[in-house]
């Protein structure tokens, strides 16, 4: 069944509505966070959740931050990403 979110790991990656925000104010889509998630580093700062991936890729000078968590959309019918945080510094 093709998505109509990019998929990371075979799972759909669905924003949530902070985070939709936030990649509004950085200026990227979700094709970046698909990027970061597949090529970047993990950078946790601290313990997660099980289930909660922190990756970050270097662009320049700034360093982009990708936070998801595993869950379940009834919608869709599977499990997915949700993204839960984006950030650039």
């Amino acid at each position: 069944m093709p998505f109509l979110y990019p998929v990371y790991l075979g799972l759909p990656i669905i924003p949530s509505r902070a985070a939709m925000n936030e990649m509004m104010r950085c200026g990227l889509a979700l094709e970046d966070v698909s990027e970061v998630l597949e090529a970047g580093f993990d950078c946790s700062r601290s313990a997660r959740k099980e289930g909660t991936l922190e990756r970050c890729v270097k662009r320049g000078k700034k360093t982009l931050k990708v936070v998801v968590v595993k869950s379940v959309n009834y919608t869709l019918s599977t499990d997915c990403w949700i993204l839960t945080h984006v950030g650039v510094f």
